[in-house]
């Protein structure tokens, strides 16, 4: 029979002394955005305030079809009123030949009051908790096909700038030893989906992308490979330049992973009861818990019963049941049995995971 959970006071306790378990990565900086711009004056300022305010927007709520919001129109208008500071950046030769400008604006807004406009605005809302994820990108390059690394400078500030403009926790191999002994070229650029995916393991990160770039007829053209929980997904891009072709590409996977996550918040919250079954330690309670309560569609969650290694929680979501789930299992190291749920001696809630469950 299930018993009150008598160990919820113990790790409350010893809370603070566990990371989260799961791959997915606080984004910090979110409220802060960037715009290339040739000069200080008080014109291109304030266009550059309004335009690294729109890129502010797109990253928290996790969709560029924000601006089109008539509401959103609105605010963007007054984005000086959101703004808390600015400054100016110059940039390093890589990122000068991406942006084609000297010098960044970077401006800080408000986050309580984008929050407060977008919630007015019925438009999603992306939490700072965001799955992360590894970019193999094999390019050409007078004749050799070679695998890029933080090392292959445009290719990492490329994708470095494309990423942050979304909001994506995202890095590119080592190309160590061990890489080079896990993954050919060949695999990358044909994008082979087992060897990439063996390799990819040393990372733990919550998704892979491969993906080949090579130029032709004057333009640089990207064929894509994306693989999210045993799911994949193929695409092509095109740009006059690599980091086009490159940011068109991460464009994608902040399109799919924010469907998933992304989510229209209600004032009313709703009751959904959620059992993890194989929690074995404090560490992987309190990970589970922290996570739970990282998540934006999350009110509140807290552990409730227990039976065996089965943990039941209660969860109070600002969105629909299945918008949670969604977020749990895209976000954290549980996964939905593919079986019935039979255990005995276990708790039946609403929805059913297994943690660490290959």
């Amino acid at each position: 029979m299930a018993q009150p959970l008598k160990l919820v006071l113990v790790a409350l306790l010893a809370f603070a002394l566990f990371n989260q378990t799961s791959q997915a990565e606080k984004v910090y900086g979110l409220y802060t955005a960037v715009w290339p711009v040739e000069s200080q004056s008080s014109a291109i300022r304030a266009q550059a305030i309004k335009k690294s305010f729109e890129q502010a927007l797109i990253r928290v709520s996790g969709s560029r079809e924000v601006l089109r919001s008539p509401s959103i129109k609105n605010v963007v208008a007054n984005a000086e009123q959101y703004l808390r500071r600015y400054s100016y950046q110059k940039l390093s030769a890589a990122e000068q030949m991406i942006y084609e400008k000297p010098l960044l604006l970077k401006g800080t807004f408000d986050k309580a009051a984008i929050l407060r406009a977008l919630k007015q605005a019925s438009q999603p809302i992306w939490g700072e908790e965001r799955p992360s994820g590894i970019f193999w990108v094999a390019y050409e390059s007078n004749g050799q096909r070679r695998i890029a690394s933080e090392e292959t400078a445009f290719i990492s500030a490329g994708l470095e700038i494309a990423a942050d403009s979304r909001g994506l926790p995202v890095s590119l191999p080592l190309m160590d030893i061990d890489d080079q002994a896990a993954l050919e070229v060949t695999d990358v650029w044909g994008r082979f989906e087992e060897p990439i995916e063996s390799a990819s393991e040393r990372y733990a990160r919550d998704y892979w992308v491969a993906g080949q770039l090579s130029k032709s007829n004057g333009q640089w053209q990207g064929s894509w490979l994306i693989s999210i929980q045993g799911r994949s997904e193929r695409f092509s891009t095109v740009g006059m330049t690599s980091y086009e072709a490159m940011n068109a590409a991460v464009n994608r996977v902040a399109d799919t992973l924010s469907s998933k996550l992304a989510v229209v918040l209600s004032e009313h919250a709703q009751e959904v009861l959620i059992s993890v079954e194989n929690l074995r330690d404090f560490e992987s309670f309190a990970g589970l818990q922290k996570f739970l309560n990282s998540l934006a569609m999350v009110k509140s969650a807290s552990a409730v019963e227990v039976a065996g290694d089965t943990v039941l929680f209660k969860v109070e979501s600002l969105t629909a049941p299945q918008n949670l789930i969604e977020a749990i299992t895209l976000g954290n190291n549980l996964q939905r049995p593919d079986f019935g749920f039979e255990s005995t001696d276990s708790l039946r809630g609403d929805f059913h995971f297994i943690w660490g469950m290959p």
